[in-house]
Order: structure tokens, then C-alpha cells, then sequence
């Protein structure tokens, strides 16, 4: 009698340390930010961004590190957890380089240190994949990077520009790495289905449409509330739909107003409907689904089966 084994489908969950290195990418993010404002005419320029870029390069070598540790990546193929965890003690030594000389070629050497650390990861994609559009956006990718770091060694205003692109970048691939972790959870398959069916995008369109109409006209209305800008009356009415409510900017005129409470109902309604229709939808698609499993439910279908067979085994000593 040949038994039927079917291959289980591991429940996926976020371990705690993936949360933790989500948590670390999030914090660098806003230290990105805070670098590309600028500090022109500070007299401590060089060293609020030698205390920005330590902090930033204490974080990225303990994502390098999670990421090369982590259990999600045990198939990954050996060279690129080699290479995370190589250039993870190499942005903690340029971390401990910053702290104790905090001087501007320090930090452009630890800019060069980064950018060379995109590479292998480009070199290793070209490896695997080797179609040719792969090839040429990661060809593309290496000169835009070596590109990046020609001829920046010429005055302080190119290297400092030089180091306020690298924390750009740090700050970006922090956050491409979040939504990675953070999508690769959905099935986003299921999802374009759903907006196909439920007309989710017309709705949505129809939406933005209407605060695009609704802003040009609150421009003209109130342009002493607005300043005559699109952009401001825009800024309104994002607040209006999303209920937030600044306060900053306000319609004084008696249409600016009627606009006003349209606007805001629609935007409960429609936002409240989509969001309802979607993961109502997406639960029961994603029941229906045959490749998504509930373990437990797996777990007791096997149990009886099981019992069956025993049951069988005992009614029929032949077999």
C-alpha cells in the first residue's frame, strides 16, 4: 500500500531578528534625511555629519551582520553572506575610524568603503542571472557607482556633496530593504486580482481626480488662505481626505468650505470602503487559495489519516 506524502509548506513568520534589523534599517532612514538638508555656513558642519555618519555605519554593519546570520537566508548562495559579513566588520572599523579621527577625508574614505560594497552584490546578480538586461543594469549599476566616486577628491564642497549622497543612499537602500521584507509577506498576485475585481483603482482614480479638480479651484477661491499656489491648495486637501487635520492652511470662503465637506465625506467613504473590500477579499482568496496552508489544520488532517490507516491496517490483516 503506497503512502501519499505531501510536502509541507513552512508557515512563515518574522523572527525577532529580522524585526530587529527592520528596526535598525528604520532608524537610518531620518539620519539620511538629516544629512541631506545641509549644513552650509555651520561652523560644526563636518562635525554633525561625522556624528550622523557614525551613527549611520553602526547600524549598517549590525544589518550586514543580521542579514548574514539571519535563518531567511540560509539558502542564500555562501558568497553573498560571505561579502555581508565582511563588509560588516569593515563599516564598524570605518564606525571606530570616524569616532576617533572625525575629519573629512576619514569620511570620504569610509564613503568609498560603501560604495566599493555595492559592487560584489551587482557582480554576484550578474552571476546568477545572466540575461542580458540583468547584465546591463548591473554593468549600468557599477559605473554609476564608480562614476559617483571620480573626481571627488578635488575641493571640500565636491567631498562633502560626496558624503551627503552616500548617507542618501545608506538611508535608500534602508528603506528598499524594509519594504522588501514587508512585501515579500503579501501575495501581491492576490492583490492585482482583487483591484481588477472590485474596481479598486477606478475608485482610487476617481479620488485623486477629484483632489486635483478640488485643489485648482480652492487655489482661486481662497487665495489669500492658499497664496494663489496649487501646490498649498493641494497640501489641504490631503489633509481634508486623510482627516489629519494640520491646521496650517484653512478655506474661509463659503465654496472653499462647501468643497471642503465634500471632499472629506467622499474621502471617509471611499477610503473606509476600499480598505474594507480589500482585506476582506484578500482573506478569503488567500483561504481559497491551495497553496496557502493553515499548519494546524494540516496537522490534524494528517493525524487523521493516520488513525485511518490504522483502522484500515486492523479491518484488513492482508495488508
Amino acid at each position: 500500500m503506497k503512502k501519499t506524502t505531501k510536502k509541507k509548506k513552512k508557515n512563515r513568520s518574522i523572527s525577532f531578528w529580522t524585526i530587529v534589523e527592520m528596526f535598525l534599517s528604520l532608524l537610518m532612514i531620518p539620519i539620511g534625511l538629516a544629512a541631506a538638508q545641509g549644513f552650509d555656513g555651520a561652523e560644526n558642519a563636518v562635525e554633525m555629519l561625522a556624528f550622523l555618519m557614525l551613527s549611520e555605519f553602526v547600524l549598517l554593519s549590525l544589518t550586514n551582520f543580521l542579514r548574514a546570520t539571519a535563518r531567511r537566508y540560509k539558502h542564500q548562495i555562501p558568497e553573498q553572506r560571505r561579502v555581508d559579513l565582511i563588509f560588516s566588520g569593515l563599516f564598524l572599523a570605518c564606525a571606530v575610524a570616524i569616532f576617533i579621527w572625525p575629519t573629512l577625508m576619514v569620511m570620504m574614505i569610509c564613503g568609498a568603503v560603501f560604495m566599493v560594497s555595492l559592487i560584489p552584490g551587482r557582480v554576484l546578480s550578474i552571476l546568477r542571472n545572466r540575461r542580458w538586461y540583468s547584465i546591463v543594469l548591473n554593468v549600468a549599476s557599477i559605473l554609476l557607482v564608480l562614476f559617483s566616486m571620480w573626481e571627488v577628491w578635488v575641493d571640500a564642497e565636491s567631498q562633502l556633496f560626496f558624503i551627503i549622497l552616500v548617507m542618501l543612499i545608506i538611508a535608500l537602500r534602508s528603506l528598499i530593504r524594509i519594504m522588501s521584507v514587508t512585501f515579500a509577506r503579501l501575495r501581491l498576485d492576490l492583490l492585482r486580482n482583487i483591484v481588477q475585481k472590485t474596481y479598486a483603482a477606478e475608485i482610487i482614480f476617481g479620488l485623486l481626480l477629484l483632489i486635483a479638480s478640488f485643489s485648482f479651484v480652492l487655489m482661486y477661491t481662497d487665495t489669500e488662505s492658499f497664496n494663489g499656489t496649487y501646490i498649498n491648495a493641494l497640501w489641504y486637501c490631503f489633509a481634508v481626505v486623510t482627516t489629519i487635520g494640520f491646521g496650517d492652511m484653512t478655506a474661509v470662503s463659503t465654496i472653499g468650505r462647501i468643497l471642503s465637506v465634500i471632499l472629506g465625506v467622499y474621502g471617509i467613504v471611499v477610503v473606509a470602503l476600499i480598505t474594507s473590500i480589500i482585506v476582506n477579499f484578500y482573506g478569503e482568496m488567500k483561504k481559497a487559495d491551495p497553496d496557502e496552508t493553515d499548519p494546524e489544520a494540516e496537522a490534524i488532517q494528517e493525524t487523521e489519516a493516520e488513525a485511518g490507516q490504522e483502522t484500515q491496517a486492523i479491518d484488513d490483516p492482508a495488508t
